[in-house]
């Protein structure tokens, strides 16, 4: 049985749709192995790791959620290899190919002997890494590569996230490391629903509970006068607005656009006529205890959700994958 260990040395690397996309392009019987919980999220009132979530419901059936992802990360001091070893061979049996997904740092649970390299040691997995392409990234990236020599784990290629750069490509190949492909930005994979917002932030939904999986496809700041608001508004579609909860002219301003939906921060609460607007458009109106610029950077951390129903960014991500990525590389 093959398998592959994905993980990356930076956050936000893309490793779950690099995950998704190498599983939906084998051709073979495939399953899903995350040792670390990472995110977890409420499903039908439980609680479960979001990538395994995922898998479990478009590629590995066979296995429940804790089965696919089993140790909280928390919980890496008390751990041996040998527990991690018996967690994936109980999901590994009858499979093909294993795709194995690390946490966003590499070099998690190296104090215990639990990192990713150790991990793809014990287990004889071809190692994938997976790198943003900025100069830090860049410096880390050569540092483990020289570090996986000294160690003698080979590394099967790196991939390179919001990069469309073929001559950076070589560059890497003439500093001997392996390059698989680069993932260019894509808008639509970057796009957050209403309810991932909600969830992030806590939020209570006064109105339009039933457009919580609106898409939003830009955050805008409503701390200007209504008219320039509503100027600004009209150009931009599909946007979440934040602004204060007693800013009942942004409010209303945006309700007469194109909004996903409205944030509205400080704990406080709109006047009746937003609410009874948004309730009659349907507009989610999220009521947060953060301050405008706190709600907004904790927005712009985020990462996109890929929800196991949306087929149109799952057919995507298998698309994008094939396109920019030596698939058959990896998985022969």
């Amino acid at each position: 049985m093959k398998s592959i260990f994905v993980s990356s040395i930076t956050p936000r690397s893309g490793k779950t749709v690099i995950t998704l996309g190498l599983a939906l392009n084998s051709k073979v019987f495939t399953g899903f192995f995350k040792p670390f919980q990472e995110k977890m999220i409420t499903v039908n009132g439980h609680l479960v790791e979001e990538d395994a979530y995922l898998m479990q419901s478009i590629i590995d059936f066979e296995a429940s959620t804790s089965e696919l992802c089993p140790f909280p990360r928390e919980s890496i001091p008390s751990l041996t290899m040998d527990q991690v070893v018996e967690a994936y061979e109980r999901v590994s049996k009858g499979k093909e190919l294993m795709i194995i997904e690390g946490v966003e740092f590499i070099t998690a649970g190296f104090l215990y002997g639990l990192s990713g390299f150790d991990i793809v040691e014990r287990l004889g997995s071809d190692f994938i890494l997976l790198s943003n392409a900025d100069q830090d990234s860049l410096d880390r990236l050569a540092m483990i590569k020289h570090y996986m020599d000294y160690r003698g784990i080979p590394l099967k290629g790196v991939i390179l996230n919001f990069c469309d750069d073929v001559g950076l490509e070589n560059f890497l190949r003439s500093k001997g490391i392996p390059v698989l492909g680069s993932m260019p930005y894509t808008p639509s994979l970057r796009t957050l629903h209403v309810f991932e917002i909600v969830e992030e932030l806590n939020g209570i939904v006064l109105a339009g509970n039933e457009n919580l999986s609106n898409a939003v496809e830009k955050i805008i700041i409503g701390a200007m006068s209504r008219e320039s608001a509503l100027r600004y508004f009209e150009r931009v579609p599909n946007k979440a607005v934040i602004t204060g909860g007693d800013r009942n002219d942004v409010s209303l301003a945006a309700l007469e656009t194109s909004t996903a939906c409205l944030i509205l921060t400080g704990g406080l609460l709109p006047s009746q006529e937003v609410i009874d607007r948004a309730r009659s458009l349907g507009v989610p109106l999220v009521s947060v205890r953060d301050d405008t610029l706190t709600a907004s950077e904790a927005i712009d951390r985020m990462i996109a959700r890929i929800d196991p129903n949306d087929e149109k960014k799952i057919k995507l991500i298998k698309e994008e994958v094939a396109r920019n990525i030596d698939v058959s590389r990896i998985l022969r």
